[in-house]
């Protein structure tokens, strides 16, 4: 993950990230402050704050990823995030099973999120709200993105010819 500053002042830092569900979780952080912390839709999580890192549990299935950086006033920062599964890494082994095609096809506990090809765990996705019924099927998606996409238009992601792709 990179850490992106969008504000910074002599009392706060305003940092984020944009994720790669596509959203863009961002914290403010005032200066001498508590540790403040942000979620994102696909599971992933970021915090800012001296020794940000140590205050993120670990989760089974989450790596933590950590960042220093200065704020203007002089003080050590630490971003850190968990970042899980739902993460489009660029290589060919990221666990995304292209071939399995559109569709709520379930193998090992898990569905395949029909915009994107990505596996997911159906009671996760369920739970975060990235799940639609669509002509009494059941859905579920790796991220706010595919869901908005598939619910724009699910009978593109459900034609026979489509190939997911992120």
């Amino acid at each position: 993950m990179d850490l992106t500053v969008l504000e910074a002042g002599d009392a706060s830092v305003r940092a984020g990230y944009a994720c790669p569900c596509g959203c863009t979780p961002s914290v403010e952080y005032r200066r001498g402050g508590a540790v403040v912390e942000d979620g994102c839709c696909c599971g992933n999580h970021f915090a800012v704050g001296p020794n940000a890192g140590t205050g993120l549990g670990a989760r089974a299935g989450f790596r933590p990823e950590l960042q220093v950086f200065d704020a203007p006033w002089g003080e050590r920062l630490e971003a850190a995030w968990l970042v899980g599964p739902s993460v489009h890494d660029p290589e060919p082994e990221h666990g995304h099973d292209h071939a399995a095609g559109p569709g709520p096809e379930s193998t090992a506990g898990h569905v395949v999120d029909p915009v994107c090809g990505m596996a997911v765990e159906a009671d996760t996705a369920r739970a975060a709200a990235l799940h639609l019924t669509h002509q009494g099927v059941d859905y579920f998606f790796c991220g706010r993105g595919c869901k908005l996409e598939f619910g724009e238009d699910p009978e593109r992601y459900l034609d026979q010819g489509y190939v997911p792709s992120m």
